[in-house]
């Protein structure tokens, strides 16, 4: 069974069929077979790096002066590592050990850190 082209709708239709199924158009034998479909390129999607509304510059300041606390993270939508930062400086900055460890974390933040949350450069 071959496939042929409505004249009407360019609906693919077989070739014994006397009216197109979609528009009701009447085939005659005179209509030519189809050529077989092109095969379509495959859709692969590029990936573009989009700006989020967060600022670069913001996001550094944040991370001098409560930088410890996290709050950085928080602005960039990073809410886990902010939780993690406020839990070990709370839990543990009585000790001193705390403060050292999330004064090191945020400033290699501010070194690493160069998109929010949900992965747009920040702009």
């Amino acid at each position: 069974m071959a496939l042929i082209t409505c004249p009407e709708c360019q609906n693919e239709i077989s070739d014994r069929a006397t009216s197109c199924p979609k528009c009701g158009c009447p085939i005659n034998a005179s209509i030519q077979l189809a050529p077989p479909p092109a095969p379509s390129p495959q859709f692969q999607p590029q990936m573009q790096a989009t700006q989020s509304g967060t600022s670069r510059g913001i996001y550094i300041l944040i991370a001098l002066f409560l930088g410890i606390f996290g709050i950085h993270n928080f602005y960039a939508g990073r809410i886990g590592p902010g939780v993690a930062q406020l839990l070990i400086t709370l839990i543990l900055g009585w000790f001193i050990i705390g403060l050292v460890i999330t004064g090191i974390w945020a400033i290699v933040d501010i070194v690493a850190v160069k998109t929010d949350g949900s992965g747009r450069a920040m702009t």
